[in-house]
């Protein structure tokens, strides 16, 4: 079975004209971002079957959706502006697929606890904040089970503090869950958290795979109230967020690392690794660094004719240190989905 999602699709909405052809995997985060105007939310209805007039081919997992509506798709659909049915509860907005999908209560208590939407259950739309009305239609379509989630700017309209607050909920769903996620934005922030990988467009046309902020992958060792340790090789970490012991966490350099031939001996970074160049990309201006038994490109800040050699050991500065989990430990992950499911949109 192809563990891919592949689309080829053309549109045409009065002057504006979608030719889009990608072939996407079918695990974490695939960012897509581009200008406003630029097709984004176009290319996912197109995906999700909500555009009636799109032509072309779209494959999931190997299963021809090509010539199938909204509600022949296993898509779990997060608006720009959720769309939470006023008349229903939080609870009864939860339920509303998973009933017409026959999802057991199981996976609908995970979704909850995942989410922490326990003490949301009993009020209406109308009572939540923004932030709240985000986790509940990221839960209501988690709820139904989908093959992939399509997310259209979820966080718009959020200050920079309930943004923060509301990734790691994303980042835990996708890994719970294991459901790929098709995440469009154009906020750096929430591209430097999320995205495992990112595609561009502009005009209609996908411009191909763009460069995700570097990072680390690790596991977690030990968890408490107050954050977690994370184990990377050998180098142990101490993080925010909360987690479980086996579990898979990437530790996110950002875009405000530095990079230096030198030790940075005492200073204001939160954490200091040490690496070894092993290529250089003269082109990109970058090092390949091995860090851990792992490879991470860097863009060393200086002349190309500066970049160091190979075998040259160096040292990244991380000024404030950021993880969202990647994978949960098999025995945890938090159901599935069943038959043909999905949050029809």
């Amino acid at each position: 079975m192809s563990e891919f999602l592949e689309f080829d699709l053309t549109l045409r909405l009065g002057e504006f004209f979608l030719s889009a052809a990608a072939k996407i995997p079918l695990t974490g985060i695939t960012a897509l971002s581009g200008p406003s105007g630029s097709g984004k939310t176009t290319l996912l209805r197109a995906i999700s079957g909500l555009e009636p007039a799109a032509e072309g081919r779209v494959h999931f997992a190997g299963d021809d959706w090509s010539d199938l509506g909204p509600e022949g798709r296993s898509v779990g659909y997060v608006f720009q502006d959720a769309r939470l049915f006023p008349h229903l509860n939080v609870s009864e907005n939860l339920r509303y697929g998973a009933v017409r999908r026959s999802i057991r209560q199981e996976r609908i208590d995970a979704i909850v606890d995942a989410l922490d939407l326990h003490p949301l259950l009993p009020r209406m739309p109308a009572t939540l904040s923004g932030g709240e009305t985000r986790r509940v239609a990221l839960g209501r379509a988690l709820a139904s089970g989908p093959r992939i989630l399509l997310m259209d700017e979820p966080l718009s309209g959020l200050d920079q503090e309930r943004k923060f607050r509301l990734m790691p909920y994303i980042s835990r769903a996708v890994a719970d869950f294991g459901v790929p996620a098709i995440y469009v934005t154009h906020s750096t922030e929430e591209l430097t958290f999320l995205a495992d990988r990112m595609l561009t467009i502009q005009n209609g046309k996908l411009g191909g795979w763009s460069e995700v902020s570097p990072r680390l992958m690790g596991t977690v060792t030990h968890t408490d109230r107050d954050g977690l340790e994370l184990a990377v090789g050998s180098v142990s970490v101490r993080v925010p967020g909360q987690g479980r012991v086996g579990e898979t966490w990437a530790l996110l350099l950002g875009d405000d690392f530095l990079v230096s031939s030198e030790s940075p001996g005492v200073s204001n970074a939160a954490l200091s690794l040490r690496a070894r160049v092993v290529e250089i990309d003269e082109g990109r201006g970058q090092c390949i660094a091995e860090l851990e038994n792992q490879r991470v490109a860097l863009p060393w800040q200086c002349r190309k004719a500066d970049l160091p050699d190979s075998d040259t050991v160096v040292w990244l500065s991380i000024p404030r240190v950021l993880a969202r989990p990647v994978q949960s430990p098999p025995e945890s992950k938090a159901g599935g989905h069943s038959g043909n499911l999905g949050e029809q949109t």
